[in-house]
């Protein structure tokens, strides 16, 4: 009778577990969640609104197939990319940073580390790449392949920057985190706010970098003034 009843306990304890440890697969893998939220690192607006966006993306997507990471993953907000040291100089310091600048515009089921897509590191990872060249560096074929995708995010044109991400993913030889396709503009938006700030919201509709005439003539106006 006590090894029925031992039995039986076991079992009932082992149904409770898988049980729980389904809700939380569930959970985990069916979308963004407000668990997710770091609320130490948002602002009570920038909270509400990814409250917001958590319904908004699991009414796209209510069995959670797309399982998109918009979770906070180790951001930073500049490139880290170091122009004043020799030995530190290398194609790979430049794809790293081109790859997390694309994190809040994919869809993939991993992430780690992201940098927001602004101007300004938009005109890092430009010079970062002149300078590569000038100090021999790079070869041609890699200059115009990494060019090519630079100008084209300069123009603010990300339609295809979820098979570029694939090719900066190639380079580095990866063997997980190639995109499912483009987020949505919930999932960027919340990414954003889950990684950068209601500062970097702007980001989602990124404008067409300036051209350089343009940018000298603000600067010779500033000075005039």
């Amino acid at each position: 009778m006590k090894r029925k009843k031992t039995f039986w306990w076991v079992a009932l304890t082992g149904l409770v577990v898988i049980g729980i440890a389904s809700y939380v697969g569930y959970t985990y893998w069916s979308g963004p969640n407000p668990n997710e939220l770091d609320r130490e690192q948002m602002t009570e607006e920038d909270y509400t609104r990814a409250l917001e966006l958590i319904d908004i993306i699991k009414e796209e997507d209510p069995l959670g197939r797309r399982q998109n990471v918009t979770r906070r993953i180790n951001p930073q907000e500049t490139t880290g990319l170091i122009f004043d040291d020799p030995k530190k100089l290398n194609k790979g310091n430049l794809i790293d940073a081109m790859h997390l600048m694309t994190h809040q515009k994919i869809l993939a089921t991993e992430k780690a580390g992201a940098i927001p897509m602004t101007h300004d590191n938009l005109k890092e990872v430009r010079d970062y790449l002149e300078l590569l060249r000038d100090k021999n560096k790079i070869k041609n074929d890699d200059y115009l392949q990494l060019g090519d995708i630079i100008e084209r995010w300069e123009q603010a044109i990300f339609d295809e920057i979820d098979k570029e991400q694939d090719v900066l993913l190639e380079e580095m030889y990866a063997a997980i985190g190639f995109s499912n396709g483009l987020a949505t503009r919930a999932e960027e938006e919340l990414f954003i706010l889950n990684n950068f700030g209601g500062e970097y919201v702007y980001t989602l509709d990124l404008e067409p970098m300036p051209e350089e005439e343009e940018q000298k003539e603000d600067v010779n106006t500033n000075t005039e003034e």
